[in-house]
C-alpha cells in the first residue's frame, strides 16, 4: 500500500495539467484510462504517477470521482486520495 505522505503533487498552470508522483524516477510506459487519466508505471510495471489533462476544467467539480480513481489505483484509502485531490486544488 502507497502511504500518503509518498505522494508529491505538482500543477502546471499554463496547461492545467496535474502530475501526482511516488517517486522522481521517470516513468517506463503509461496507460489512459476511459476518463482520460494517464497511470504512469515504473521498469518494474508498479504505478509510479498520474497525469491529469485540464485539471480544473474536467476535473474541479468531479473531485470525488477523481479521488475514488486515484485511491482505487494507488491502492489507499478514499479519504487520503481526497486530500491529495483537495491539496491539488489549493494550488494554483
Amino acid at each position: 500500500m502507497t502511504k500518503i505522505s509518498l505522494f508529491n503533487v505538482a500543477y502546471d498552470s499554463g496547461a492545467d495539467v496535474l502530475y501526482i508522483s511516488t517517486t522522481k524516477a521517470p516513468a517506463s510506459s503509461g496507460t489512459e484510462d476511459n476518463l482520460g487519466i494517464l497511470w504512469r508505471h515504473g521498469a518494474d510495471g508498479k504505478l509510479i504517477g498520474a497525469t491529469i489533462m485540464d485539471f480544473h476544467e474536467m476535473w474541479s467539480q468531479r473531485t470525488q470521482l477523481l479521488a475514488t480513481e486515484i485511491a482505487r489505483q494507488f491502492e489507499i484509502a478514499p479519504y487520503q486520495a481526497q486530500n491529495v485531490v483537495d491539496q491539488a486544488l489549493d494550488i494554483r
